[in-house]
């Protein structure tokens, strides 16, 4: 069953005229995905990893989608996935187009240790980043956050919005009723 944002969750990630929201899904999680995606009414969509993939990596890969507000596609993440997958993923709203944000959370999928080595890392899982952003500095959190860009964490019953005001991390709940 597909259900249409409610008008405040779509005033919340649409607060502006131009406000693009894309969608880091965990294909992990969702199974089914890139099937999904090939009919997906969106603005765009790919993979966050780099190169061509085998079909059973292309199944468990994550993928960013430009979501549109009343897009069939929209309300399946929101309503269906949402209620059923947690963990799932999260949301960026931004004014940045799709290119612009694939390639901004495919640098942030991956890290070097001290020694140097690099490492894939799924900035998209909620529960790491309500434990790593209130810790990170300020050129670190210059690198998560994208110009006026703020993540959101979708949850069954509230949400959690990430954002930088004048340089300091904030973190609301948001409840969803309503």
């Amino acid at each position: 069953m597909t259900v249409a944002p409610s008008p405040r969750v779509r005033a919340a990630l649409w607060p502006f005229e131009g406000a693009r929201v894309h969608a880091v899904i965990d294909g992990a999680v969702v199974a089914g995905l890139p099937d999904k995606l090939k009919t997906a009414d969106c603005a765009g969509w790919d993979c966050l990893q780099r190169g061509a993939l085998a079909p059973e990596a292309a199944q468990r890969a994550a993928y960013i989608v430009e979501l549109l507000p009343d897009a069939a596609f929209t309300g399946w993440l929101l309503g269906e996935v949402n209620a059923g997958f947690d963990g799932w993923g999260v949301l960026t709203t931004s004014r940045q187009p799709l290119l612009a944000m694939r390639e901004h959370s495919r640098d942030l999928a991956e890290v070097r240790t001290p020694e140097g080595r690099r490492r894939p890392w799924r900035w998209w899982d909620a529960e790491l980043l309500d434990t790593l952003l209130p810790s990170l500095t300020p050129p670190q959190l210059d690198a998560v956050f994208a110009p006026g860009q703020q993540i959101a964490c979708p949850g069954k019953v509230q949400w959690v919005w990430w954002q930088r005001l004048d340089g300091v991390i904030d973190r609301q709940v948001r409840e969803l009723q309503g």
